[in-house]
């Protein structure tokens, strides 16, 4: 209907309810067509994301203004990131009736970690990683001795009634 893509900008922003709807849409029709039923999508004002599960794995894909932002394109919020990876998955349903590859090879990369390793309590972990000793923490040049204190013997000279604690 509209070829030229400068009007069909300037119209989405006098009717920002009807991108929402032409994007939920278009996710829509990709997700048949990659033969998907069951998926999650969510976008807020900095990113989105598309969850789904095939073949009994589950996958998530993610985008962010950020992201496009490292590589140099201008995104104005979530919806536009969700527009931007329901286009990603329109060209790869394109790639994918070419015949080249299978899609699980495409998207094995977005695979979610099913389940953590049993072997180590998570607080375990966490507490080896937070409380692991780094060794000596001053050369021995710096260490605490009494010639390196250059005002404790006027100290004890003008206080001799205070008390020193020592935490050896």
């Amino acid at each position: 209907m509209f070829k030229n893509p400068v009007f069909k900008n300037v119209l989405f922003k006098w009717m920002p309810h009807k991108e929402q709807n032409i994007c939920e849409k278009k996710l829509e029709k990709v997700m048949k067509r990659l033969k998907i039923d069951d998926y999650h999508f969510n976008w807020d004002r900095n990113s989105c994301f598309i969850e789904f599960a095939y073949q009994g794995e589950p996958y998530r894909l993610e985008h962010s203004i950020e992201k496009a932002k490292e590589r140099g394109i201008i995104l104005r919020n979530g919806l536009d990131c969700l527009n931007e990876l329901t286009q990603s998955l329109e060209e790869l349903c394109v790639i994918l009736d070419r015949g080249i590859y299978k899609f699980e090879m495409w998207i094995t990369g977005m695979r979610l970690p099913t389940a953590k390793p049993k072997d180590v309590p998570e607080f375990q972990e966490e507490f080896h990683i937070r409380y692991k000793s780094t060794g000596t923490q001053a050369p021995p040049e710096f260490q605490k001795n009494e010639e390196n204190l250059p005002f404790q013997n006027e100290f004890e000279e003008e206080a001799p009634n205070i008390q020193r604690h020592s935490l050896k």
